[in-house]
């Protein structure tokens, strides 16, 4: 008996002591300058941040999710999901593995993981001050391409580095591809006067001139879905989503139609289905640069 006591004993002063280690390192996290609120508190071991997964998760904005029976955390932001099993060095990023310089791990039902290697993983910078024992978290500066016609009389600014411009030679219209994939952005501008000279006096006219052309009817030739879109910098005068498929592939396309006091817009987003749908909601947001 008074062997088992003694045991009980101990083991209630390491983790005494263990819990008085963690409650010590008082390390503050905050998120774009704001102090993040903990339930259970962060703690350093082997010079590693670790936090309580959910809390921080949810404080940038992603979505959590703790399978019981496999141990692995899965946090999705934007278009990255991370997968961190508890005990392991070896965690996955969009199915890509990736060494953790510390695994995840359960304590008392709280799955905690490694900050830095969270944060920047889903896009943040992460910086330790050592002094104050603080962690501040900013988001990193989306990386963008501008895109001029080669008359000077449009822009676009479109997400990310992966472009390259096709057929600048011309004038009135900008095409970019993605260099990850089969992604396009098509966009090309017709001067109204220019247009009432062939016969199109009105925004009705001008989307079935569109319609008519050889790029839409290749995708018309899938199912046409009418789409709602609002653009701050031209008035909508339609906008169609469209589902082909050809050979087993799977592609769709964005077309909107718009107007400015001068000009008439087209602009198309198109790709293989896998890759429109993971882009389409940024390259719509896109849209709205156009100046």
């Amino acid at each position: 008996m008074k062997k088992f006591l003694s045991t009980i004993v101990l083991c209630l002063t390491l983790s005494t002591n263990l819990v008085a280690v963690w409650a010590e390192d008082n390390i503050t996290v905050n998120y774009e300058g704001n102090e993040i609120a903990f339930d259970a508190m962060p703690f350093l071991e082997e010079g590693v941040t670790m936090v309580p997964m959910r809390a921080i998760a949810e404080k940038i904005g992603a979505e959590v999710l703790w399978s019981p029976s496999s141990k692995i955390a899965i946090v999705k932001r934007e278009n990255d999901i991370l997968e961190i099993p508890a005990g392991s060095t070896v965690a996955k990023k969009n199915e890509d593995e990736i060494l953790l310089d510390m695994p995840a791990k359960v304590v008392n039902g709280r799955v905690f993981v490694p900050l830095r290697f969270v944060g920047e993983q889903l896009g943040l910078n992460v910086v330790w001050d050592k002094e104050t024992k603080t962690i501040a978290l900013t988001e990193k500066a989306k990386v963008s391409e501008t895109y001029t016609s080669k008359d000077k009389s449009y822009s676009i600014t479109l997400p990310g580095e992966n472009w390259k411009e096709e057929y600048s030679e011309l004038e009135n219209t900008i095409i970019v591809d993605s260099t990850e994939g089969e992604l396009s952005v098509l966009i090309s501008n017709f001067k109204k006067e220019e247009l009432k000279e062939s016969g199109i006096e009105t925004v009705e006219e001008f989307a079935k001139f569109n319609q008519d052309s050889a790029y839409y009817v290749i995708y018309a030739m899938g199912s046409v879905t009418p789409k709602n879109m609002v653009l701050n910098n031209m008035d909508v005068i339609g906008a169609d989503e469209i589902r082909v498929e050809e050979n087993g592939v799977v592609s769709k396309a964005f077309f909107v139609y718009a107007q400015t006091e001068n000009y008439y817009y087209v602009c198309a987003i198109t790709g293989q289905e896998n890759l429109y749908e993971k882009h389409i909601e940024e390259l719509q947001k896109a849209l709205q640069t156009i100046k």
